[in-house]
């Protein structure tokens, strides 16, 4: 029987949230999703369509042959409109993989994220730790523990060696070579995060045969609305809210519903649908031209309730 004693806090995923919230802008401008993007542009996601983990970066545009040299040529607008449309399918890729990261898991497993400990670190900072319990997974393999940052435009594996106990706990086996052993060797795995309002962290142990999936998200410090029976949350997929997740529950299964968004002078409508379970989602990219930060007010109205919420864009 494997057991793990309840030491070490802190992890690598712990350091990882203390990273990117050092990690100016500029150093994130390479992944496509994080670019600046000024301009408000809202997409509502169709929930039949399917979209796999793999899937959770838009590829490159196609390389475009070079025009033979015409002196009297107008400039043509296609690259500008090649960037919004690129913007907009990065958009809808990176929050389809969000709305569906828990979906992927192997059926019968499934994992239970509990809160240890709160707190905060010397910097006034808020300090969330969690442990794992999981269930439905097999205790004879080893796993590798996958995070996908709001800093970073896909996942990538974080620790390699971990194993799941018989009472569901995770951590590091006592005789392990692999790199858990650097932290927790024969104890159990902390999960601790600074996390920003709104800002949910994305994880999978994935078994080393790849046979056994579990994964997980959770937005340590939420932002909820509520109205009658109805919330909705605005949850952060990008340092600096360049990119929101609104979800909706609680609706009218199949209802129509009324969804307005503004910054500033800039305003949106739309009527999303509710699905059989009384969600719906929507992904929303806030900025404004010429803006460096500001306020989006987002309000959904049903035929039962109608929450209103609003959130910070541009800070940190």
């Amino acid at each position: 029987m494997v057991r793990f004693l309840n030491i070490q806090a802190g992890n690598c995923c712990g350091k990882l949230a203390a990273w990117h919230r050092q990690t100016p802008l500029s150093c994130l401008r390479q992944y496509g999703i994080l670019q600046c993007i000024m301009r408000h542009h809202l997409v509502l996601l169709a929930l039949g369509c399917a979209c796999s983990l793999a899937s959770g970066q838009a590829k490159p545009a196609p390389t475009q042959p070079k025009a033979q040299p015409a002196p009297q040529a107008k400039p043509s607008a296609s690259p500008a409109m090649d960037v919004d449309a690129r913007n907009a399918a990065e958009a809808t890729l990176t929050g389809r993989a969000t709305i569906d990261w828990d979906k992927s898991t192997t059926t019968g497993a499934k994992a239970e994220v509990l809160l240890m400990k709160k707190g905060q670190t010397d910097n006034g900072l808020p300090l969330m730790q969690y442990h794992l319990k999981i269930t439905g997974a097999p205790h004879n393999k080893l796993y590798n523990l996958i995070a996908w940052p709001i800093t970073m435009a896909q996942p990538a594996t974080m620790m390699e060696g971990l194993a799941i106990a018989a009472d569901g706990t995770v951590g590091c086996p006592a005789n392990s070579t692999r790199s858990c052993a650097q932290r927790f060797k024969g104890a159990e795995l902390r999960l601790s995060y600074t996390p920003g309002i709104g800002e949910i962290y994305r994880h999978a142990l994935v078994s080393e045969d790849h046979q056994t999936r579990v994964f997980f998200s959770i937005v340590p410090a939420p932002m909820i609305e509520k109205d009658k029976t109805c919330t909705m949350e605005v949850v952060r997929l990008s340092p600096r809210f360049e990119l929101a997740l609104i979800r909706g529950r609680g609706f009218a299964a199949g209802e129509q519903l009324a969804f307005h968004t503004q910054s500033y002078q800039d305003v949106h409508d739309s009527q999303p649908q509710v699905d059989a379970n009384g969600d719906f989602w929507a992904v929303l990219t806030p900025f404004v031209k010429s803006r460096t930060m500001g306020t989006t007010e987002v309000t959904v109205r049903g035929k039962n309730c109608a929450p209103t919420l609003s959130f910070e864009w541009g800070s940190q």
